[in-house]
């Protein structure tokens, strides 16, 4: 079976399709029931972050000691490209990006491996390093608040810890429970300063025998009465108050009892976080899903679980807090209703144009058996039903009927020709089945390279890319063998009828007859005298017509740097109007860039005019054959200057070039902004803040935004110096996310001795703010200076809002520096004095603390000051330090005290300083001309030397998709042209479809511009879905005119004859797209803030260049047909030894040469 006349075999032979497509549908079904639901794609970037922890511990001796150690450990991995770090106190978190395509899991393993080697270096008193990966799915996906009045909140905590984590675990697909708030269960021992200098003890070595002492150990085995004995040796106290009466040796012989220098009680851990909601403390905790889970199934079954816990527990109450899962279900449900919705349009248009309702079926049903497949397909290629797949779909909703209104449309004409349906299936499917294969494949060239994009955004959107190349696919396959199949057993042919007839195609053929007349050109040509063409005429008329195209270009220069230059559109209309006002606004917009877009084509115009007058002068003065020549070549110009076809590539040119101007003058914005349900706040305080006093600065941020009529509820994590709250916006509220946040940080800017600002959506980089500046170097000093001179800086550029340096505090210090002679002379080292200071005012970190056994775990035994004691310096200055005959001496005979400060944060970047600058936007500032405003600062363009700028972020990844995506459109325009030359067996005439791809854009930027839109990444989705589109109507123009041609009709008979029997399924496929695309561009319901940009940019761009292309292309296939003829035969002589008729010398028919 030949695959071109697959069509006709499926008619002949219709069970093998019918078996074939209705296992597809069946598998289809069931991999959509099975498909999970996410928000996201999973993506598992080749990151590996390495964590490691020492209470206590400055930034400053945390970047000397630990993270710099880290960062050269590192270093050394194999196939590392960035190493990102941050030391804040107590902690420090390396991050260390991988080539894209490592292995994750032998990255995650070579790191371990490095920082073990380092482990003898790092300093006592850390934590026990943690290396994982970072995935997208490891954020949480809930946050819940428990009660229980009968409870303390040492045991609700608990019950958070074991009963629920326990419980919420078991659910498949559930990664990770989190507790925030409450408090950990410990045994205080609580030092008496005095006491302990009067009995010369110091809190280390009080540590140290609680270790000893309180433990149960194994004490090997025994044989009693001829049988075999565990020795278990117990030394763990039963309570608090016998801990309290252990006796602990001092030395020397002499013991005291704990109880007569400390206090211990059964207690909890000391509170450094709250969590709060509406003003009560709770306890909360968080759940996340495992990778390749479901947000919604995991939710439901979290929510489900929660319910038969408190159901079990009497008093327990669990009351959902955040949660983007409804967000998530939202746009699940928003994407399937905007996929039917677009699909019954489509099929409502093909009823309008055919009026036959059997023909109107078979079109619909090419939707279901393209879509449903689909599912089939992407569940092989393990994708799940996440935003970015719906949105592919949703973008071929109108698409996925094409192929089918291209076949049905055929045969219903070939029917009308007075054929069977029967036959006229065979025949119409056979006549137009190598152009719907061209379309379709048009578009896959162009989807196809960004499924296979690589990097970072090839993980994003190959969940996209490849879901639109395989329902493109199923939709050719169900045009090719279910399409020709159904309408030859269920159409009902009525004999002889008009198709495709009425005003409007006489009006459209009226037109395309004007636009390709060429009388007047050929009138002035005959009335030309042929001169021969010499050498030196040939080098001068060279030499002329590059001289024109140099004053044309530098017209253009010329006038887009003095005249488009000056327009500033934003001191003339309003920057951020109103909905009802911003199509009136776009309407002005679009006049005054229509003139000045007239104003700066008058410049090459004149350019070009006056240096075709002053040459043709010289060339008038130098008589002869030149001047002859000249008037020839020039009267030539002057022809083909009153062609009608000439005037309509003129037209796409100027489109082009107008399209061009527009798109500048849309504000860039990589991602679009989100109206989400959530909004977040962060609040950081002056460094050395106590949690006290940040909860009540966090109470004050609180009782402005629950004030607010769109807020439902706010949950409040409070640490010391800083606090985050998540907020849930009513789903019923007026205002966007964006509005609301924009009203509020006026008010939450006031307040005092704080920073107070929204988080940003798409991350903003280092800062969490929408500009986000890092700047790297390695001297401290100057890149601090370096970055508040450009916080100055940027304060001059409009819509940028309070710019700062991020994390450019100090914290207060306390700095003890050993007096080094009296120290040595009493055994006294640095680092017994650190660990003795430690353990008094903190307590000994978990792993080195004694352990309380009780019956279900073990709990710490905390020994330190009290929390009074840690606020007296007198009582740190006398804190007994142990010396090396056994005694103790008061801290500061050993060792000088005072007071200094220190960086709050350190942030290093490929191990050097880096820091941050951030700023928010003002309303209706796109982020992109920001951001494009810094670049031009003269800071930024005379960075001193040793000071780097480089993107960070969501920054680098926009520079990493926007160069993926280059690559993408490029290769998606190559394949495009190979796909055409296969088609045609030409190279010329591809050309003109590759010309009509740039008249794409114009309509869908114009609507953007009424509507208010950015230009963002679901525009430039959307611009590829218009290549694609606009490539499959040229196909089916030229494709028609080549076969007439090649049946005997001549060039504007065929191009003529084209335009009349393609124009119908052109603009039907149009038509419906276009109202496929309508519900997806309204967006109703759910979030809009990728879907409605797209569509309105495939909307206008339908619009306006289906209009283009059928004027313009079959202008531009005349002018190309007659020049690949001409030049043709001429290469061939010139340049090749074959002969057409060669061909006859094996036998064979000469056959058709398309350049004779």
């Amino acid at each position: 079976m030949d695959l071109r006349n697959i069509s006709a075999w499926s008619i002949r032979n219709p069970v093998v399709p019918i078996v074939l497509f209705a296992g597809l549908m069946l598998a289809g079904i069931v991999s959509f029931m099975r498909m999970e639901v996410q928000d996201q794609p999973d993506i598992e970037f080749p990151v590996v972050i390495v964590q490691i922890s020492q209470p206590g511990a400055a930034p400053t001796e945390i970047e000397n000691q630990i993270t710099q150690l880290v960062e050269a450990a590192v270093q050394n991995v194999e196939g590392v490209v960035n190493i990102n770090s941050t030391a804040s106190e107590g902690n420090s978190q390396t991050v260390a990006e991988f080539e894209i395509g490592a292995d994750v899991a032998q990255a995650v393993n070579e790191v371990t491996a490095s920082i073990d080697q380092i482990r003898g270096e790092l300093p006592d008193g850390i934590l026990e390093p943690r290396v994982f990966r970072a995935q997208t799915s490891s954020d949480p996906i809930g946050y819940f608040a428990v009660a229980a009045p009968d409870m303390t909140i040492e045991q609700l905590s608990w019950f958070v810890d074991d009963t629920v984590t326990k419980r919420l675990l078991s659910i498949p697909g559930l990664a990770e429970v989190g507790r925030a708030g409450g408090v950990d269960r410990e045994i205080l021992v609580v030092l008496d300063p005095a006491r302990m200098q009067s009995l010369g003890v110091t809190a280390s070595q009080v540590n140290a025998q609680l270790r000893q002492l309180n433990v149960d150990a194994a004490g090997g085995q025994a044989e009693v009465a001829g049988s075999r004995q565990s020795v278990r040796v117990l030394g763990n106290a039963e309570t608090a108050y016998e801990l309290s009466q252990l006796q602990v040796p001092l030395g020397g012989g002499r013991t005291v009892r704990l109880a007569d220098f400390a206090t211990v009680t059964d207690s909890y851990s000391e509170v450094t976080s709250l969590a709060k909601v509406a003003g009560r403390q709770v306890v909360t905790f968080s759940v996340a899903r495992a990778r390749g889970a479901s947000d919604v199934t995991v939710f439901d079954a979290a929510t489900e679980q929660l319910d038969q816990i408190a159901e079990e527990n009497p008093g327990v109450t669990f009351e959902t807090l955040f949660t983007s899962v409804p967000y998530t279900k939202a746009q699940y449900k928003s994407s399937i209703d905007a996929m039917v919705e677009g699909a019954v349009l489509a099929v409502l248009v093909v009823f309008l144009f055919l009026r036959d309702w059997r023909a109107t079926i078979i079109a619909a049903l090419a939707i279901p058996l393209s879509a449903i497949p689909t599912f089939y397909f992407m569940d092989l290629l393990g994708f799940t039903l996440n935003s970015l797949s719906l949105l592919a779909l949703g973008l071929v909703a109108g698409v996925l009927v094409d192929d089918a209104i291209v076949e049905i449309e055929n045969i219903v004409r070939h029917m009308r020709m007075g054929k069977s349906a029967y036959q006229a299936s065979i025949d119409a499917a056979d006549e137009i089945g190598l152009a719907v294969v061209a379309t379709t494949f048009s578009i896959v060239a162009v989807f196809l390279p960004v499924g296979l994009m690589g990097g970072v955004p090839g993980q994003f959107f190959k969940n996209f890319g490849l879901t639109v190349v395989v329902s493109v696919l199923m939709s050719l396959a169900v045009a090719r063998m279910i399409t020709p199949m159904v309408a030859a057993y269920f159409l009902k042919a009525k004999g002889h009828a008009s198709h495709g007839e009425g005003r409007l195609m006489d009006r459209y053929m009226g037109v395309l007859r004007w636009s390709l007349d060429n009388s007047r050109a050929v009138a002035v040509r005959r009335t030309l005298t042929r001169e021969p063409l010499h050498f030196t005429s040939a080098l001068f008329e060279i030499v002329f017509t590059l001289l024109v195209l140099a004053a044309l270009v530098g017209g253009l220069v010329v006038g887009f740097q003095f005249i488009y230059a000056k327009l500033d559109l934003t001191v003339i209309l309003p920057t951020n109007p109103s909905n009802l006002l911003q199509p009136l606004v776009g309407l002005a917009k679009l006049l005054i860039e229509a003139i000045f877009f007239l104003a700066v084509m008058v410049v090459p115009a004149a350019f070009a005019f006056v240096t075709i007058k002053l040459l043709g002068l010289l060339f008038r003065m130098m008589g002869g054959h030149v001047a002859r020549y000249h008037a020839y070549y020039t009267g030539r110009w002057s022809a083909r200057l009153r062609d009608h076809r000439t005037w309509m590539v003129g037209i796409g040119l100027g489109s082009l070039i107008w399209s061009v101007m527009l798109i500048m003058s849309v504000p860039m914005q990589f991602f679009p902004n989100f109206d989400s349900d959530f909004s977040r706040i962060r609040l950081e305080m002056v460094p050395g803040t106590t949690l006290e006093q940040t909860d009540a600065v966090m109470d004050r941020v609180a009782g402005i935004v629950n004030e607010r009529p769109e807020v439902r509820s706010a949950l409040v994590r409070v640490n010391e110096g800083n606090a985050r709250m998540f907020i849930n916006l009513r789903e019923d509220r007026e205002k966007t996310q964006q509005d609301f946040e924009r009203e509020l940080t006026p008010l939450l800017q006031d307040i005092p001795d704080a920073r107070v600002s929204f988080q940003d959506n798409q991350g903003g980089g280092g800062t969490g703010r929408a500009i986000s500046v890092m700047l790297s170097g390695s001297d401290p000093e100057l890149l601090e200076s370096t970055a508040r001179e450009l916080a100055d800086q940027m304060r001059t550029i409009p819509g940028t809002v309070a710019p700062r340096v991020e994390a450019d505090l100090q914290r207060p210090e306390l700095i003890i520096r050993p007096r080094s002679d009296l120290a040595a002379s009493l055994g006294v080292t640095t680092s017994a004095l650190s660990q003795t200071i430690r353990i008094a005012t903190m307590g000994d970190i978990d792993q080195n603390a004694a352990r309380f056994s009780l019956s279900d775990r073990q709990i710490p035994i905390r020994v330190r000051l009290s929390q009074d004691a840690r606020r007296d310096l007198d009582v740190i200055r006398n804190l007994p330090v142990q010396t090396a005959s056994g005694g103790s001496v008061p801290l500061e005979r050993v060792a000088e005290i005072g007071f200094g400060s220190g960086p709050t944060t350190i942030q290093r970047y490929n191990q050097q300083r880096r820091v941050f600058v951030g700023a928010d936007l003002a309303p209706g500032v796109a982020k992109g001309t920001v951001d494009e405003a810094i670049q031009k600062l003269p800071i930024m363009q005379n960075l001193p030397t040793g000071i780097s700028n480089e993107a960070f972020g969501v920054d680098q990844f926009q520079e990493e998709m926007l160069s993926s995506f280059t690559v993408a459109l490029a290769s998606g325009i190559l394949l495009v042209f190979a796909v055409l030359v296969l088609l045609y067996h030409r190279f010329v005439s591809p050309l003109v479809n590759m010309g009509s791809l740039f008249l794409a854009p114009l309509g869908g930027v114009i609507l953007l511009i009424l509507t208010g839109y950015e230009l963002s990444m679901p525009v430039f989705i959307g611009i590829l879905m218009l290549f694609g589109i606009v490539a499959k109507n040229s196909i089916l123009l030229i494709d028609f005119a080549i076969e007439e041609m090649a049946a005997g009709a001549g060039r504007m008979q065929a191009i003529i004859e084209a335009g009349h029997k393609r124009a119908q399924p052109i603009v039907m496929t149009t038509v419906a797209m276009t109202m496929g695309m309508i519900p997806t561009a309204i967006s109703l319901t759910g979030d809009s803030a990728w879907r409605a940009p797209m569509g309105i940019i495939v909307i206008g761009g339908l619009i306006l260049s289906t209009l283009l292309t059928l004027l313009i292309v079959p202008a531009g296939f005349s002018l190309a047909d007659g020049f690949e003829k001409r030049i043709g035969p001429l290469m061939r002589k010139r340049l090749l030894t074959y002969d057409p008729s060669h061909r006859a010398e094996d036998g064979s028919e000469p056959g058709r040469v398309p350049a004779e």
